[in-house]
């Protein structure tokens, strides 16, 4: 199987290497992967700058844009004539939950393959406190995937969105069907100039909606989230009547 493995955190980060190692002798594996860090850029693109694909070594490249840039550039140029059969965007050191979903550039890679019908996995593990990022952990519960052909699983056009809790793999709960949670505060900012200059504070959890069910919920409970995400944006809910709209006075 042709693998195809990218991030948001850059092409020389722990995450990645940790995808590479582990699963190089098992498959043909590819990476396109951002040369610097872009964490927290959604699915934007470099439209405005020109990008440098480096070569980094065998099947590997670094791209001078953004994580959403370099699977379009896998796609259509690095990999063009030989698609992969599976895109793997991480591994994020740091869950990716919630509202934090439509921010990530882990998730976002992730998305831009599944709108091409390529089926595609986001990896994060949870860090908790000062702990050094589970990413063995992390890699062995997407292997335990992998050995169940998740790949072929996985719905046209969705992203199976991977949280792992930073634990030793023999700590792990259960594994968890979720859906995306929803914060029921923002995170605040820092004032650095009062009313003037803001900064992001540093993340801390925030309270959940409903909890139970959700990708919040599980990895709280020391559980394994596996949540499907849709590249399909239009809303489930059945539109408004228009009437006044549709003729007559």
């Amino acid at each position: 199987m042709r693998l195809l493995l990218t991030n948001d955190d850059g092409f020389d980060q722990p995450g990645l290497l940790e995808l590479e190692n582990s699963l190089r002798g098992l498959f043909e594996i590819w990476v396109v992967a951002p040369l610097n860090h872009c964490s927290g850029t959604s699915q934007a693109l470099g439209l405005y700058s020109s990008m440098e694909l480096r070569r980094e070594g065998e099947r590997k490249w670094s791209l001078e844009g953004m994580p959403t840039d370099c699977v379009k550039v896998a796609l259509m140029e690095v990999m063009k004539g030989s698609p992969p059969d599976l895109v793997i965007s991480g591994i994020n050191p740091g869950a990716n939950l919630a509202n934090n979903i439509l921010y990530s550039g882990t998730v976002a890679a992730a998305t831009e393959a599944a709108l091409w019908g390529v089926p595609a996995i986001s990896v994060s593990v949870d860090v908790v406190g000062g702990v050094a990022p589970r990413f063995d952990t992390a890699s062995w519960v997407l292997g335990r995937l992998l050995d169940l052909s998740i790949q072929s699983r996985i719905p046209h056009g969705t992203v199976l969105n991977l949280n792992v809790p930073g634990c030793a793999r023999e700590e792990l709960g259960e594994w968890e069907w979720t859906r995306m949670g929803r914060f029921s505060t923002d995170m605040p900012f820092t004032h650095m100039e009062p009313d003037r200059v803001f900064t992001y504070s540093r993340y801390r959890p925030l309270p959940v909606h409903d909890k139970e069910g959700t990708d919040v919920g599980a990895i709280e409970k020391g559980n394994i989230s596996l949540t499907l995400l849709g590249s399909d944006r239009t809303s489930a809910h059945t539109p408004p009547l228009l009437e006044p709209l549709s003729g007559g006075d």
